[in-house]
């Protein structure tokens, strides 16, 4: 799908997965423009978003991070990771690992960010986005971008597999 960072995004009609859990997502990216941030993949809670996979544009980053809370005023956390690129197909992987409580980035087959994620899991039971974010109650973060090849998987991926530029990765055992 092809976004124009003002209004188009796709919705699920429900949660892909439990966020208090381990999971993994990734999404191939073509992103047009860096003037804005860019969300790629989401869930939603009622307030704020279980996740987001997307482009930063105040560190000119891609990125994958996490709400502290579904409350008002919650706390933002992310994997910052390599500098991002206009106009090429780009492979985004986040990890969120609730045993090692840490967020993880791969970028084109490489870990590029980590950060931890001490907060008491919570789980966003809302739908899936495509293209936005919601945080603080509101929708944004609109993709400038095409967005291909989503995949969910309700564990975190082994590095190895989180570092499969393919769109399957041989999963040993999922938890």
């Amino acid at each position: 799908m092809t976004l124009n960072g003002a209004t188009g995004y796709a919705g699920a009609s429900g949660p892909a997965l439990d966020t208090s859990k381990s999971f993994t997502v990734s999404a191939w990216v073509k992103l047009a423009s860096t003037a804005a941030n860019s969300t790629f993949l989401s869930q939603n809670g009622t307030t704020n978003n279980g996740f987001q996979l997307y482009y930063s544009s105040s560190t000119q980053a891609w990125a994958f991070g996490r709400h502290s809370t579904d409350a008002p005023g919650a706390v933002w956390r992310a994997a910052y990771g390599s500098k991002a690129t206009t106009g090429q197909w780009t492979h985004l992987v986040g990890v969120y690992d609730a045993t090692a409580k840490e967020l993880r980035l791969y970028v084109n087959g490489k870990l590029t960010g980590t950060r931890d994620w001490t907060y008491t899991p919570w789980n966003a039971t809302g739908p899936v986005q495509i293209g936005r974010t919601l945080s603080s109650g509101t929708y944004g973060e609109y993709a400038n971008a095409a967005i291909s090849n989503i995949r969910v998987y309700p564990t975190a991926l082994p590095p190895a597999d989180a570092a499969a530029t393919g769109d399957n990765p041989e999963v040993v055992q999922l938890d």
